[in-house]
């Protein structure tokens, strides 16, 4: 059966790799996903989630830095680093859009991972909105993005 660190591993392999269907296949039918800005369940949460990042930034890459926990089935926290190209349209939670600004971005983020019978349930990602907004050049006292 795999580890909770395995299946880190195995999201952050299918995500580099642009394979959705194997990306998707590492989350429960019913699990759950956190996002700043962004809630939903089951895989077609997952996948739309995966859809904004791809279209905002086609060719953003994950390193994972360390992991702590996640042996057999217990609960891992991950600290790691995405970094793309801000070259598509960047949906805001209230649906507004930030048109594509070409600038690149690097931004750390950690994430709780809960799995059940070798599947990820539960995925809470935290990162830094307003450092994300700053590298993309946005003025954060007028963007809808910043919750403002």
């Amino acid at each position: 059966m795999r580890t909770t660190r395995d299946l880190i591993d195995a999201t952050t392999d299918t995500w580099n790799a642009r394979d959705r269907a194997g990306y998707l296949a590492l989350y429960d039918e019913d699990c759950e996903l956190t996002v700043p800005g962004f809630a939903g369940r089951g895989r077609e949460a997952v996948g739309l989630f995966w859809d904004l990042n791809m279209n905002a930034f086609p060719d953003n890459r994950v390193s994972v830095l360390r992991v702590v926990g996640g042996d057999g089935d217990a609960p891992a926290a991950e600290e790691s680093v995405i970094e793309g190209t801000h070259t598509g349209p960047l949906l805001g939670a209230d649906g507004s859009e930030l048109p594509p600004t070409g600038r690149h971005m690097s931004g750390p983020f950690c994430a709780l991972h809960e799995q059940r019978d070798g599947l990820l349930v539960s995925s809470h990602v935290y990162y830094d909105q307003l450092e994300l907004l700053t590298q993309l050049g946005v003025p954060t006292g007028e963007s809808a993005l910043s919750g403002g």
